[in-house]
């Protein structure tokens, strides 16, 4: 919503926000447990799908000798810590790649907006037909580099299990670190920004609805 229409409709409690976050968020609960007319559930799974594709393939990526020699020294177990900093490297770099690939697979609130304004829009039907055409673009775009690192993570993923045979436990806990630290994040940062829109509306304060707005598509 822009910033008027949210004063006028968006009469949710702070509660209500912050799950609307929570849901918007988490992969699970939004592939399988939301319907948008504007968001088809083949995209959403594909975007699930290569989410978990994304943390596999980084976590072995940042799997260096490092952490080899460490588990080596340590007598095969490889040190909490240790492993953290790598998840967190893995964290990291999954949120920015799925955003990336979020801005070409999700086009629903430029649409939602049209079609909400669509009475005070001249040219309703061709502006909307152009939006559609450029949403295909980005949609052949999106799932050509979904097939190319589809194919490249299996094939580096696999590598890795060939090398490092002893190591796949503690890849597979690397990966449980990185989803864990993702839900971790995302509490105290859903409760920050569902606080600030909340406050944003009710005190039409257009500066920090727009930096929420902003936070949000980040996160």
């Amino acid at each position: 919503m822009d910033f008027k229409y949210a004063i006028i409709k968006d009469k949710r409690s702070c509660l209500r926000i912050y799950w609307s976050y929570w849901i918007e968020s988490q992969n699970i609960l939004g592939t399988f447990f939301t319907e948008n007319y504007l968001d088809l559930f083949i995209i959403k799974f594909s975007f699930f799908k290569s989410t978990f594709q994304i943390s596999f393939f980084l976590n072995a990526l940042f799997y260096t000798d490092e952490y080899i020699s460490n588990a080596y020294h340590n007598q095969g177990i490889l040190d909490f810590f240790t492993g953290l900093r790598k998840a967190v490297y893995s964290f990291i770099a999954t949120l920015i790649t799925t955003n990336l690939l979020k801005m070409l697979s999700n086009s629903k609130n430029e649409l939602s907006q049209i079609i909400r304004n669509r009475k005070k829009i001249k040219n309703y039907i061709i502006i909307i037909n152009n939006k559609l055409k450029k949403l295909s673009c980005k949609l052949t775009v999106y799932f050509t580099l979904i097939f190319i690192f589809s194919f490249l993570f299996l094939y580096y993923v696999s590598s890795f299990f060939a090398v490092y045979i002893h190591s796949q436990k503690y890849w597979f806990i690397g990966c449980l670190e990185s989803f864990t630290i993702d839900s971790l994040v995302n509490f105290p940062v859903f409760i920050f920004i569902s606080t600030l829109r909340f406050i944003a509306i009710h005190k039409k304060i257009k500066c920090l609805f727009v930096f929420v707005n902003i936070i949000s598509v980040i996160i």
